[in-house]
């Protein structure tokens, strides 16, 4: 074919094409177009505003891990869909979502701004809810307990339960500092999976849980800052979408923000100081993160509380002192990033305090901060149970050093050893506490702890 036939046959298609526009109800809804062929003919986070000829095409949309697809036909004449949100769960009940509830709205404004246990505006709320009409909820399933583990909350008096039990509040007004959410029952070996929260001086921590088949699932929670004495504001929806999309891409670990939700996470930062460390972790998914932006977006959350540990976590990327850090971070990216800071410059994690603790005994369970508690709290014995104190302490004995982060690190260097024929004192002759540290995911001290045991001699 000659080259003056192919230019005639290409305008031939280009006068065929007509516009062809697809408008997601969110621009963090990626979107993908196919022809009849299955090949890709357009691709965009957002807007897709282009030409194509007639024909069958499929519309696929992403959003926060959930993906809808349908096919259309398009004409001799201008093709425009508007695309309505994918079905995604959210546990915060943001509107336009299938699980919103107004009940449920109705009481999120209320709880954020009158206590349930105490006094004055509180400063923590905790909203579970029902995503599916007819699934039991354990109005009293949750605790809150300080950083050191001992309830705080009231117990089951503290909580305030809906009349159809479709949802239930804590809120209450906490010191500023950090604190965990975990299950009231606790499993027969004593010791719970504890998620860790914090209270920011000058604003309010709103928790929103969502209840499953299985009951509550804190690991799937959203959390959110307003200003002591606000309240939770349902206006935003966009913002809230950002966030929830921000939230599903943390979790899987890559980028799922278009850039305009992304710098409106940023400019809300004065309203939500929040927003604005989730976009920063969601600038960090990205292959080549501006660590100059970064730091500007730290430098205004550093106003706020240069202590929270989360802003901390993000400071050690700046390579500027960080005072050590004693309460876990809410972000389990954060709790990295302080292990991370912590083999370079040992203390950053401070030792013995809930943040080495909670460090060295992390669970991956989604995006926030959970970890295997090390005080076990009082067993079905010690409450008249029927379980013999004697076997109860020998699970907690045996589940602790399972998951001993001293023990793990041993094993670690062994199983090296092992694999490379080498010696443990060759392994660790060639290998930095540093390295060591990175390579495990575990605070430098139980790293020094590891090597002492290691290098000491047999029968010591």
């Amino acid at each position: 074919m000659s080259s003056s036939e192919e230019r005639r046959r290409a305008q031939e298609t280009r006068a065929k094409q007509v516009p062809f526009v697809v408008i997601p109800d969110t621009p963090s809804v990626l979107v993908t177009v196919t022809d009849s062929a299955f090949r890709e003919v357009a691709h965009a986070m957002g807007t897709i505003d282009t030409t194509l000829p007639p024909g069958i095409y499929r519309i696929e949309q992403r959003f926060g891990g959930e993906v809808e697809s349908h096919f259309v036909e398009v004409g001799t004449e201008p093709f425009t869909e508007r695309l309505a949100l994918p079905r995604m769960p959210t546990a915060t009940p943001v509107e336009g979502t299938p699980t919103t509830r107004q009940d449920h709205r109705a009481a999120a404004m209320r709880w954020s701004t009158e206590a349930t246990h105490g006094g004055g505006p509180p400063t923590l709320m905790v909203l579970v809810r029902n995503l599916r009409r007819g699934w039991q909820l354990d109005p009293f399933a949750l605790e809150i307990a300080d950083e050191r583990g001992a309830p705080v909350d009231g117990g089951a008096g503290g909580w305030e339960p809906s009349g159809g039990q479709e949802w239930a509040a804590w809120s209450g007004e906490l010191p500023p500092g950090g604190y965990r959410l975990r299950t009231r029952r606790q499993p027969a070996d004593g010791l719970s999976l504890a998620q860790a929260l914090h209270v920011l001086d000058g604003w309010t921590t709103l928790v929103f849980v969502s209840n499953g088949p299985q009951g509550p699932q804190p690991q799937f929670a959203s959390i959110q800052l307003v200003p002591h004495g606000v309240g939770w504001q349902p206006a935003d929806r966009t913002q809230d979408l950002a966030m929830e999309a921000a939230l599903s891409g943390l979790r899987q670990g890559i980028d799922l923000v278009s850039t305009r939700q992304l710098h409106g996470l940023l400019d809300a930062r004065d309203v939500n100081p929040f927003l604005g460390i989730i976009g920063a972790h969601a600038l960090l998914l990205h292959p080549s993160p501006d660590l100059g932006r970064i730091g500007g977006i730290l430098e205004r959350l550093v106003e706020y509380a240069a202590v929270q540990p989360d802003i901390a976590a993000l400071c050690t990327l700046l390579d500027e002192p960080v005072p050590p850090v004693e309460t876990p971070p809410m972000l389990a990216a954060s709790c990295r990033l302080l292990v991370r800071a912590d083999s370079a410059d040992p203390g950053i994690l401070r030792d013995g305090s809930p943040a080495e603790s909670a460090a060295g005994h992390l669970v991956g369970r989604g995006v926030w901060t959970t970890w295997l508690e090390q005080e076990p709290r009082p067993g079905l014995a010690a409450r008249g149970g029927l379980v013999p104190q004697v076997a109860a302490d020998a699970r907690v004995a045996g589940r602790s050093r399972a998951v001993d982060p001293v023990d793990r690190v041993q094993r670690y260097v062994h199983e090296i050893a092992s694999v490379e024929d080498r010696s443990v004192d060759d392994v660790l002759s060639t290998m930095e506490p540093k390295d060591l540290s990175r390579r495990t995911g575990l605070p430098h001290r139980a790293v020094d702890q590891a090597i002492e045991k290691l290098r000491r001699p047999q029968g010591e």
